[in-house]
């Protein structure tokens, strides 16, 4: 896998352990403690075990974001190295927020645990995810406290240390103008002629079929019941496509109907419905899009930066699985 790839994957894998209070259902569900319960170790990090059962969690989270097509196997060998190369980077961000004094006060849990509660379904529902996870409160509670944590640590590290200027705002802006641009819309009904361009009775049936057309109330060439020699469609008219359509369209009014005229070897009467110019976005119209895309940028490559100064100093083990063979540099 691309070095880029694994970034935005880690950082979006994180992200998914730090979500907000309103997703922590989701996000305990699947980002539980390195150390939890399970019998087969994965990995160790600085001498903390990440279970299997944790692996596992973490497969599925990624597996179930990919659709539901069985995955293939150079696939779910990706998703094996994302999985516990997230679970990895989540310890040893943990690690670090702890090492640091980081701490989450009872209350922070206690209100975390009452938005659960107040959830659909209520404490029925809380009930069920309980047993559903295999766990008790204490545990939830553990597991918070971790999230929260995660959450704390990588606001400080990344999120807080991730700013884009106006400056630079303004530079993307003016670099990628034309994308910011909504292009022309020419939006017609097109009559075209199964007629032989060339024959003299051909434009007259034409002209005939315009003139029903004219005589229809709504002037709507699909209210004309077709006697086999045309057909109607509704189309938008790209200029470098259908550069004779688009050269007819452009002198009309929107509901007005145009003359009998030839276009790529058939005979066509078109009508305008829709006509829209271009508009070129003001800066001030985009800026925030643009930022926020920079932002991801600014974000994904500070992720990077931090998940490699997590691991220069980190004794990272991965043990060896007869399924999934996995090696140290598996990882890091």
């Amino acid at each position: 896998m691309k070095k880029g790839k694994r970034s935005g994957d880690l950082m979006k894998g994180l992200l998914l352990a730090v979500a907000a209070l309103g997703s922590l259902v989701f996000c305990l569900s699947g980002v539980a403690p390195a150390g939890g319960e399970g019998k087969i170790v994965a990995a160790r990090v600085n001498g903390v075990e990440i279970t299997m059962a944790s692996f596992a969690t973490m497969m599925n989270s990624l597996g179930t974001k990919q659709g539901h097509e069985p995955a293939l196997p150079e696939s779910m060998e990706e998703i094996r190295k994302d999985a516990l190369n997230q679970l990895i980077l989540q310890e040893l961000a943990y690690q670090k927020a702890k090492s640091d004094g980081m701490a989450v006060g009872r209350k922070e849990i206690d209100g975390a645990l009452a938005d659960m509660r107040k959830k659909p379904g209520g404490e029925e529902k809380f009930k069920e995810f309980l047993e559903k996870e295999r766990i008790t409160e204490e545990d939830l509670r553990k597991r918070i406290e971790r999230s929260l944590t995660l959450k704390r640590v990588f606001t400080r590290e990344v999120s807080n240390k991730v700013s884009v200027s106006e400056e630079e705002i303004r530079e993307e802006y003016e670099k990628e103008k034309e994308r910011y641009a909504r292009p022309e819309k020419i939006a017609v009904t097109d009559v075209v002629f199964f007629l032989e361009t060339g024959e003299a009775g051909s434009r007259k049936k034409a002209e005939e079929i315009l003139k029903r057309i004219h005589d229809d109330k709504e002037k709507n060439p699909w209210n004309l019941v077709s006697d086999g020699t045309f057909a109607t469609r509704d189309m938008e008219v790209n200029e470098s496509r259908e550069k004779e359509l688009y050269a007819v369209a452009k002198n009309l009014k929107v509901g007005e109907l145009s003359g009998v005229f030839a276009a790529s070897g058939n005979l066509h009467v078109i009508r305008l419905k829709e006509y829209s110019p271009r508009k070129q976005f003001t800066f001030e119209e985009v800026k925030s899009r643009i930022e926020g895309k920079s932002r991801a940028r600014a974000l994904k490559k500070r992720m990077a930066e931090w998940e490699a100064e997590l691991k220069k100093e980190a004794k990272i083990e991965i043990m060896e699985s007869s399924e999934h063979p996995a090696r140290k540099d598996d990882v890091r």
